[in-house]
């Protein structure tokens, strides 16, 4: 009964990866810059984590190392859909994604000068909207690193379906146990 529990117990604990040391990769656009940082859900950074960025083909285009607060910064070339992976050399790794609708050049491109627009106004125009991007990307970088933060946090909803996982295995198998010395 009790070599049963624990290896249920032993079985549960490796059917999922720990949570508390799980690396994630944030990473956002400005203009055309992209940065961000790697960082544990438990809590702090990944400093010096290899950090490999690739194209839309998954060619490398780059090796970053993220600095001492997990930090890097890549000047995009093109606009593109760029992966970025982040390794810390010891079994953590995460990903993350710049798709190329993201990048203010793409948005500003799709803005045809009209038969009756001079080339000046569609400059100025996407002289603006590119501006326009450029400070909401500042605004929101803050919110989406909260959100990234409180995505991966534990919850206590978390906690209790996994007590609730443990009861209920552990009721299963004395439930199982029970019916096997009752039976004649």
């Amino acid at each position: 009964m009790m070599r049963l529990l624990a290896a249920l117990a032993l079985l549960a604990a490796s059917a999922w990866p720990a949570q508390a040391h799980r690396l994630k990769l944030f990473a956002t656009l400005e203009g055309e810059t992209i940065s961000g940082y790697a960082f544990f859900v438990g809590g702090g950074r990944a400093q010096d984590a290899d950090l490999r960025i690739k194209d839309e083909a998954g060619h490398e285009i780059a090796q970053l190392t993220t600095d001492k607060s997990g930090a890097y910064s890549y000047k995009a070339p093109q606009t593109q859909t760029y992966h970025l992976i982040a390794n810390t050399g010891d079994g953590h790794v995460a990903e993350a994604t710049i798709d190329k609708g993201r990048f203010s050049g793409a948005s500003a491109a799709a803005l045809a000068p009209d038969e009756d627009d001079t080339p000046a106004a569609a400059a100025t125009t996407a002289q603006i909207e590119r501006a326009v991007d450029a400070a909401v990307a500042r605004q929101l970088r803050p919110l989406m690193e909260a959100y990234e933060a409180a995505e991966s946090r534990t919850r206590f909803n978390d906690i209790m379906g996994g007590i609730g996982m443990i009861i209920g295995l552990a009721g299963l198998a004395l439930w199982s146990s029970a019916r096997r010395k009752t039976k004649p």
